[in-house]
C-alpha cells in the first residue's frame, strides 16, 4: 500500500530512540508501537531479520488496525 506515517507512528519512533523508556503496552496505538519498534531497530536494541518491505507492510497494517479500532 505505502501509506504515509501518521503522527502516532512518528512519536513512537522518537520515543523508541529514548532507551530509558519501557516498551509500550497495549494502551498505545498499533502505529505508535510500530514506530517505537523502528526506533529501537535504528538504535540497534532490536535485531531485525526481515526486509524493509516487511517493515513497510507492518506499518500499513498498523495504520489499518488503528483505523478499524476507531470505527
Amino acid at each position: 500500500m505505502g501509506l504515509p506515517a501518521n503522527d502516532e507512528m512518528v512519536q513512537g519512533f522518537r520515543d523508541g530512540y529514548d532507551l530509558s523508556l519501557p516498551d509500550p503496552g497495549p494502551n498505545r496505538s498499533h502505529s505508535y508501537r510500530h514506530g517505537f519498534l523502528c526506533g529501537r531497530i535504528d538504535r540497534r536494541q532490536i535485531v531485525w531479520t526481515g526486509t524493509a518491505d516487511d517493515l513497510r507492510n507492518r506499518a500499513d497494517n498498523a495504520i489499518v488496525a488503528d483505523d478499524a479500532a476507531q470505527q
